[in-house]
């Protein structure tokens, strides 16, 4: 891919941000500003490698493993000089959805569509969420009558925003960008309809006291420091003390909350490694792209692919100055 076609492909990455991203327009703080060609040029010629990479072999074939993040920094999001390679080097994106399909993004945004029921907050959590909600500069007509978790990942991605991280500036969003404006194909290893299903499959209980507690780190102030610590873990590839993270994000300390955890992260690796193995048998050159926390603990990705025969080696990234 030449130099001029990478930034072109960029700037077609970020148009795809602003009819995908989930952010609507509030007073504060304003949403990101369109990128220049000026700034993507320059941006793109300072990138250096963020994230974690892992190179997948088998059968005198190999793809490449690449752990994400849902929010970002504009400054992190470009690839580096190792990640642009190993993009190259595939001839397929597999993400855990095609992100830019508008199917995809129609079925996400409406889970009732799917024959999903929307579980309501009693009052007293609705006014809870609507107060955090406030506080985290989220328009409450946004998530007016939307799922309870629906609720819950919105005012995450607000909350975000007040840290400086966008969910329009998320690896899943910008690959898939760069991959339309190239012409690599997509593919999703997973459906919109597992997703959502997942996401809003607990029980009405469940859900409820998932919110409650989830309120009660907004409320403190410990959901934004939880992730930033996830965010610069990932940027500065500190596999480490993701490991550890049910250990110190505070997200696993009542069943309800361990029981989401599992189904969100460990119960989907399987198919997600499945998934992997059938496009890779297929012939298909893989730059695979899916949310770093499928990458730790003993049902992470990596391992369950070198349980099948893999050879997996994470790709080591220049020390950061």
């Amino acid at each position: 891919m030449t130099k001029h076609k990478w930034i072109a492909a960029v700037l077609v990455c970020m148009t795809g941000f602003t009819s995908a991203a989930v952010i609507a327009e509030t007073a504060c703080p304003p949403p990101p500003a369109p990128l220049t060609p000026e700034k993507a040029k320059q941006l793109a010629a300072e990138a250096r490698d963020h994230g974690l990479l892992w190179k997948f072999e088998r059968n005198g074939r190999a793809g490449y493993l690449y752990g994400t993040i849902h929010v970002n920094r504009l400054e992190w999001v470009f690839p580096g000089p190792k990640t642009a390679a190993a993009f190259r080097d595939t001839d397929t994106l597999a993400l855990e959805l095609d992100v830019l399909s508008p199917e995809v993004q129609a079925k996400v945004s409406q889970p009732e569509s799917l024959g999903i029921k929307t579980l309501q907050l009693p009052p007293p959590l609705q006014q809870r969420m609507n107060a955090v909600a406030e506080k985290m500069c989220a328009p409450v007509s946004l998530i007016a009558g939307r799922h309870a978790v629906m609720q819950l990942i919105t005012v995450t991605i607000f909350d975000a925003r007040l840290a400086g991280l966008e969910a329009s500036y998320g690896s899943d969003f910008f690959l898939a960008g760069i991959a339309k404006g190239v012409a690599k194909p997509v593919v999703g290893l997973e459906t919109a309809e597992l997703q959502m299903r997942t996401l809003l499959g607990g029980s009405d209980e469940e859900s409820l006291k998932l919110v409650d507690s989830s309120l009660a780190m907004f409320e403190s102030g410990r959901q934004r420091k939880q992730t930033q610590r996830l965010t610069e873990d990932w940027a500065g590839g500190n596999l480490a003390d993701l490991q550890n993270f049910e250990q110190w994000c505070d997200c696993t300390t009542t069943e309800p909350e361990r029981r989401f955890m599992r189904r969100i992260n460990d119960d989907r690796n399987t198919g997600l490694a499945a998934g992997i193995d059938k496009l890779h048998r297929e012939g298909k050159r893989l730059f695979v792209a899916i949310g770093t926390l499928h990458m730790v603990g003993p049902k992470a990705v990596t391992k369950l692919l070198a349980g099948m025969g893999y050879k997996v080696e994470r790709v080591a990234f220049d020390s950061k100055p």
